[in-house]
């Protein structure tokens, strides 16, 4: 038995679907095909990939194993046809790239504008998540290229470049806050007083509480969690909390004065971003024309 798209496809919507009529449904074939198709695949293979029960199918844990390489292989096999889509002259190709929020709307943003210019025809499909959420995006083959502060130690993901994109993160607060109009604040003063900020399991709330630690600090008030930067920023404005967060996503608030950066140096904190990309598989035009549009922002931030 050789794999084929029918295949892959097939096998993947049952996944998805729990069910094999839904499946069946889904890529326009009949139940029995449906079912044939999976039980071939299961004897080449020697083994089952789903547990019958009486309301459908759930992937068992071969079944399991087997998922992501086949929705890799199912969107390498995407990328393929867009690429000779694009040589034919029949699209001009789709950049599909996820970054963090600060990433999305600074580095990502610039790079795209002029890749855009020069590429009209181009499409950009780009994802904002956090930085796990873009490593399985980026492992599922849903997206091509992501830029994330997080290191990713995968043995799937590699480096797409060496060089590094930089952000600076601050803390925040009205203008009315009472630290607002103090001089280089101490982290103990700023233990006294309530935030607005990300999850504990994320990256910059791990580096925040790490910087509390170091100076025997290891509980503060935190009075609002979200990964809703949109939430965050309100809640610091209009609700008399502090936040901390890259400077490039405050600054429609800091020109209005909704928003000032607090004077606490210990909480400067500048970061790296990276872009990573899959190890196995080729990159798409597009994904390598992006790539060089960021690595030359790169190369002028150094200047």
């Amino acid at each position: 038995m050789t794999w084929d798209q029918r295949t892959i496809s097939v096998f993947l919507a049952t996944a998805e679907a729990g069910s094999l009529g839904r499946a069946a449904r889904e890529v326009n074939l009949t139940q029995p095909a449906v079912t044939r198709i999976i039980r071939r695949l299961e004897a080449h293979l020697g083994a089952p990939l789903f547990d019958r029960t009486t309301t459908g199918v759930t992937l068992n844990v071969y079944g399991k194993a087997l998922l992501p390489y086949a929705t890799l292989v199912s969107a390498e096999m995407a990328n393929a046809e867009k690429l000779l889509d694009a040589l034919r002259g029949a699209s001009r190709g789709v950049v599909r790239v996820g970054g963090v929020g600060s990433v999305t709307s600074g580095h990502l943003a610039a790079a795209l504008q002029r890749l855009l210019e020069t590429q009209p025809g181009l499409q950009a499909l780009v994802v904002e998540e956090i930085e796990d959420k873009l490593l399985n995006a980026l492992k599922h083959g849903e997206i091509d290229l992501a830029v994330s502060p997080e290191p990713y130690l995968d043995e799937e993901i590699a480096l797409a470049c060496p060089e590094g994109l930089h952000d600076e993160v601050e803390v925040f607060g009205s203008p009315d806050h009472p630290l607002a109009r103090a001089r280089d604040v101490t982290l103990a003063e700023v233990a006294r007083h309530p935030w607005a900020l990300p999850p504990q399991d994320t990256p910059v709330t791990r580096e925040l509480r790490r910087r509390f630690f170091a100076r025997g600090i290891d509980t503060i008030e935190v009075r609002v969690v979200s990964r809703s930067v949109n939430m965050l920023k309100s809640m610091t404005a209009k609700g008399g909390l502090m936040c901390w967060m890259p400077r490039g996503l405050v600054t429609l608030e800091l020109a209005a004065g909704e928003l000032v950066a607090l004077p606490i140096p210990e909480l400067r904190h500048r970061r790296t971003f990276h872009v990573y990309r899959r190890r196995m598989g080729q990159l798409p035009p597009a994904a390598v024309q992006l790539l060089r549009a960021l690595q030359q922002l790169a190369r002028e931030e150094t200047r």
